[in-house]
C-alpha cells in the first residue's frame, strides 16, 4: 500500500498541468489556466504555495520551472513516470519515454479496477487503455482538432482560415467541410480504437479542452472527466514513497 504522509496538507499544494496550449492549475478550490510565464509567475508570487508540482510535456513547464527554482521561494517538484507504481504496468518497452500526461491519467482511474479507454483531447488527441488488472494496452497520438484545421489551412495553398466546429455533418462549404472533417475523424479514430484494444466491457473516459465536443460524437458515447492529470497527481502526492523518490 503506498504509504500518506504528504509535507504539506493538499490545499496548500500548487498542481500544475502544462500541456503545448496552456497550463492549468489548482491550488485549493481555485483552478484555471495560464497562457503565458509571467501571469503564471505573478499568481505564484500572489498566491505563495507552501510547494509546486510540475507534470509537464511543454517548453512552457521546462520555463516555468527554471524561472521558480531561480526565485528560490518555492519546494519544486516535476512529477516523472514510475512504472508499477500503483499497479498500472506501462506497455513502452522504455517507460521513460511515456508522456507523464498520459501516465498521470492512467493512475488517476487505476483504482476503478476496470477496462478503460482514456481520451485526453488536447493540442494533440491521445488514446491509451488500461485493464481491469493495471495492464497498459498501448495506445495512439494523433494531431488534435485545432492543430488538424491548422496544418490543412497552413500546408495547403489559398484556403481559409477555419474556426472550430461541433458537428460531423458532410460540409457544404470549404471551411465548413474542413472543420466538420477534423471532428469526424478524431471521433470515428476514438469509435476504432476502443475496438482495436479489444476491452469488453470497457469504460470510456474523455478529459482535455476538447472533449466536450467529441465526447458525445463517438460510439459508444464517453463520459467527461475534467483535469484527470491533475487528480492523478493528487493521487501521488499523498504516497510519501513516490514523492521521496522525486528527490
Amino acid at each position: 500500500m503506498p504509504s500518506a504522509n504528504p509535507a504539506f496538507p493538499e490545499a496548500d499544494v500548487l498542481f500544475l498541468d502544462c500541456g503545448n496550449s496552456r497550463c492549468k492549475y489548482r491550488l485549493g478550490e481555485q483552478s484555471g489556466f495560464w497562457l503565458d510565464l509571467e501571469t503564471a509567475l505573478a499568481a505564484i508570487d500572489q498566491w505563495q504555495p507552501a510547494q509546486v508540482l510540475i507534470a509537464t510535456v511543454s517548453a512552457f513547464g521546462a520555463r516555468l520551472q527554471s524561472a521558480l527554482e531561480a526565485k528560490g521561494r518555492h519546494k519544486v517538484s516535476m512529477m516523472a513516470v514510475r512504472n508499477g507504481w500503483h499497479g498500472v504496468q506501462i506497455a513502452y518497452p522504455d517507460p521513460a519515454c511515456y508522456g507523464i500526461d498520459r501516465w498521470l491519467t492512467l493512475i488517476a482511474v487505476r483504482s476503478w479496477q476496470q477496462n478503460v479507454v482514456i481520451v485526453d483531447a488536447g493540442t494533440a488527441l491521445t488514446i491509451d487503455a488500461l485493464d481491469a488488472a493495471g495492464h497498459h494496452g498501448g495506445g495512439y497520438i494523433v494531431p488534435g482538432l485545432a492543430l488538424m484545421r491548422r496544418a490543412l489551412v497552413n500546408d495547403t495553398f489559398s484556403l481559409p482560415d477555419v474556426a472550430a466546429s461541433q458537428s460531423k455533418a458532410p460540409g457544404h462549404n470549404t471551411v465548413d467541410a474542413i472543420a466538420n472533417g477534423a471532428v469526424l475523424t478524431l471521433s470515428a479514430a476514438v469509435t476504432a480504437a476502443v475496438t482495436e484494444f479489444g476491452l469488453t466491457p470497457c469504460r470510456l473516459v474523455w478529459t482535455g479542452g476538447d472533449a466536450p465536443v467529441l465526447a458525445s460524437l463517438t460510439h459508444p458515447p464517453g463520459e467527461q472527466m475534467s483535469d484527470l492529470v491533475i487528480a492523478g497527481m493528487k493521487q501521488l502526492y499523498k504516497d510519501a514513497a513516490y514523492m521521496e523518490s522525486l528527490g
